[in-house]
């Protein structure tokens, strides 16, 4: 399993605005310091703006600026905003049943995975990815 490009980039972009959470950032200055090119980072922060977590100001003093505090963002809302709902496998959507359902070995697995993914995401704000320190395993 891997994290998309496109998350990467989100919650890269959200952790830098989180340094400073009441200040306002341009794009460009964004997109330079996380090393986004800019018109990907352009498609993420609509989306982002979109489902509300940041807000956009226009004009020379504009930028962007989180709606609430690091703290209060989870990366599970992050991930939905980005990628909509969590779903390990496809047929694990709430309106599709696959013909092997009843029977499947695989499910419970995927389901535990699921599970805990979803917990990790949504105990996960970003102020706790500020406060992270890398570890080499």
């Amino acid at each position: 399993m891997q994290v998309s490009r496109t998350l990467d980039y989100a919650v890269r972009s959200l952790t830098y605005l989180s340094k400073d959470p009441i200040g306002r950032f341009s794009i460009k200055e964004i997109s330079q310091n996380q090393h986004v090119p800019l018109n990907y980072l352009a498609k993420i922060m609509r989306k982002l703006v979109n489902k509300g977590i940041v807000r956009s100001m226009v004009g020379p003093e504009g930028g962007y600026v989180l709606r609430k505090s690091p703290r209060e963002i989870t990366l599970r809302e992050v991930y939905e905003a980005i990628e909509g709902e969590f779903r390990m496998i496809d047929c694990m959507e709430k309106d599709s049943i696959c013909f092997l359902y009843e029977n499947c070995p695989q499910l419970p697995v995927w389901d535990k995975l699921q599970i805990s993914m979803i917990k990790i995401l949504e105990s996960t704000t970003l102020e706790d990815m500020l406060k992270q320190k890398r570890e080499v395993m």
